[in-house]
């Protein structure tokens, strides 16, 4: 049985930002994907608690996708090693 993320996944993130457009994102570990959703947040492009399912209209919303050699998963927001990854990439972040 796996758990997820396993140590040796890399994330991608698909959203949509509604007129603001859309992304792909990619990510090689859970550090690199913390400080792009906080810089994400501080520039105001989204909120990421707010945005965990599309809006009414589809438009606004984003999935994370734990990828490995062999699969692909989804994985939420608030999943524990998501995060620490967060926390460390606000802190990464403030010391810029």
């Amino acid at each position: 049985m796996t758990t997820y993320p396993p140590e040796d996944c890399t994330f991608e993130v698909t959203y949509t930002l509604g007129r603001r457009g859309m992304g792909h994102e990619t990510f090689p570990d859970v550090y690199s994907l913390g400080r792009w959703f906080k810089e994400m947040e501080r520039r105001g492009a989204l909120d990421p608690e707010d945005f965990r399912t599309p809006d009414e209209d589809g438009q606004n919303g984003y999935r994370i996708v734990c990828v490995t050699a062999s699969e692909r998963v989804a994985i939420s927001y608030f999943h524990p090693r998501l995060v620490m990854g967060r926390i460390e990439g606000a802190h990464a972040i403030a010391m810029e």
